[in-house]
């Protein structure tokens, strides 16, 4: 991204630094247009940097609304030029939501079941991308969850295994004291860190396997023969290999296997049904 972001034009980063100033609170917008001012050349990296300390989110080992609140702004974070002017497009009507927008912002379809048609113009905003922008987006949001859960990982003075062996020692941390209730409590937001790193890491790899897939049909549908070689041939490259091997380990936590089997499923459906390549 930062590459990408380095070859722009000032005043394409300019009209970013708008939309972002239009789909943040004040107090994230007036440090992403700080970031901007500085140094508009490496602005993406200066941005990332300072929403990094104005943004929080409050997540548990859920799939609830905070949840899809941090993926959201996470693809928003993840986005490239194009990609900016994309959701900007789609975020922005006055004659109704296109079939698409109403996708990428979890609105009703219309046409569809509960769907209504709107009249009025709306800004959707950075907390209401409900749907994969694309597969690189989401490998990209996925890599920033990774290094934001590792960064906050970090910051503790002991590893989640520590305190694991240090509550086995109740002369040390006798039960129902203060000294064990905090450390069960930090020891809870760790195990909600590593969740949410597993579940980067997960994604990465199936998100990975999607984009092997759309490489071959891109080679088939180019008029080349797909070629039966080992890699092809091996089921791990196969994207419903991998979400049946999540089903059956118990290990597995569902909200993981849910976001894999459904949320990518339907990314990989969309782009393979894209033609051409």
């Amino acid at each position: 991204m930062s590459g990408e972001g380095g070859s722009s034009s000032s005043s394409s980063f300019s009209s970013r630094r708008d939309l972002l100033h239009a789909m943040m609170d004040p107090g994230t917008a007036s440090s992403l247009r700080e970031a901007f001012d500085r140094s508009p050349s490496s602005a993406p990296s200066s941005y990332r940097h300072a929403v990094r300390h104005v943004k929080r989110v409050r997540v548990c080992v859920s799939n609830n609304e905070n949840t899809r609140i941090l993926f959201s702004m996470l693809r928003v974070l993840a986005c490239n030029s194009t990609e900016i002017d994309h959701i900007s497009r789609l975020g922005t009507y006055s004659a109704g939501p296109s079939t698409a927008a109403q996708r990428l912002f979890g609105l009703p379809v219309t046409g569809a079941p509960g769907g209504q048609p709107s009249s009025s113009s709306t800004l959707r905003t950075c907390r209401d991308i409900r749907y994969p922008i694309n597969p690189y987006n989401e490998r990209r949001a996925m890599e920033l969850l990774l290094d934001i859960t590792g960064r906050a990982l970090s910051k503790y003075p002991t590893s989640l295994a520590q305190d694991n062996a240090d509550l086995l020692d109740e002369t040390a941390y006798p039960k129902y004291s203060n000294k064990r209730n905090a450390k069960l409590q930090v020891r809870g937001e760790k195990e909600v860190l590593h969740h949410f790193a597993l579940w980067a890491r997960t994604a990465m790899h199936v998100i990975d396997i999607i984009l092997h897939e759309l490489s071959e049909e891109r080679k088939t549908d180019n008029g080349g023969a797909r070629a039966a070689t080992a890699n092809h041939n091996n089921e791990e490259l196969e994207f419903d290999y991998v979400i049946q091997a999540m089903e059956d380990d118990d290990d597995c936590h569902f909200t993981i296997l849910r976001y894999c089997s459904d949320v990518l499923g339907a990314v990989r459906r969309d782009e393979l049904g894209k033609h051409p390549y």
